[in-house]
């Protein structure tokens, strides 16, 4: 085969043939569409629950911007309540459940796996290098960068969130008199467990790039010294 005609190693075709893979049992943990409309709904919920905050430092506090963030922030925990709801109970069941829903999400995935695994298997050995040390190269600076981001908040879970709540909650009575180091850890906090939850996310689709480019690169170790195997 000629150089301009190798194929070469895409990413996007990589994500694109795990996305084709169909959910299985453990679909259940992607959210839904109505949930996820339920998020957006609670985003806008605590914009405008915090945008009186903002406004009381340059204009005169009045009584229709406690309305106003009483209102924001009732409106994100009735958006955020059916969310937390049902994660918590597919999360029981799961729990409860985790050994044969397990077993079943492996026998799922396992001839979808094989097949991802052949098809990489087929490109050259040199892509498979390559695209395996790019997967590395960004896995490694992700995580320096979490670390240098959140440090140790990453272990913490939920738990920045729960301390924002509390912040906010525990003002309830005269919300405009919150102080503002309270107001800026609160936002602080609600938003660097957002951007450690993405991070890590994108580090663990990173580290099955790597999974797989790894175990494509052995499979075609062991066809080259056992052709019958693969």
């Amino acid at each position: 085969m000629g150089v301009g005609n190798r194929p070469i190693l895409s990413f996007v075709a990589l994500d694109q043939r795990l996305r084709d893979v169909p959910e299985g049992p453990a679909g259940v943990f992607i959210t839904p569409r109505w949930l996820k409309a339920m998020n957006g709904v609670a985003a806008a919920g605590a914009l405008f629950g915090l945008m009186p905050y903002f406004l009381a430092k340059w204009l005169e506090p009045a009584q229709w911007m406690v309305y106003m963030a009483k209102g924001g922030l009732i409106t994100l925990a009735v958006a955020v309540l059916p969310g937390f709801l049902r994660n918590c109970g597919v999360m029981g069941l799961q729990f409860w459940h985790w050994r044969l829903e397990q077993a079943k999400q492996l026998d799922h995935e396992r001839a979808y796996v094989a097949s991802i695994l052949a098809w990489l298997a087929k490109l050259p050995a040199t892509e498979l290098a390559q695209s395996e040390r790019v997967a590395r190269l960004h896995l490694g600076q992700l995580t320096a960068k979490i670390g240098l981001l959140a440090g140790g908040v990453e272990k913490l879970g939920l738990l920045p969130v729960f301390v924002s709540g509390f912040l906010f909650v525990r003002q309830w009575k005269d919300l405009l008199a919150m102080p503002g180091w309270q107001m800026a850890l609160g936002v602080f906090l609600l938003l660097l467990y957002v951007i450690v939850t993405t991070a890590n996310l994108m580090r663990i689709r990173l580290q099955l790039y790597q999974s797989l480019l790894i175990e494509a690169r052995a499979m075609q170790d062991r066809s080259q010294t056992d052709p019958g195997m693969c």
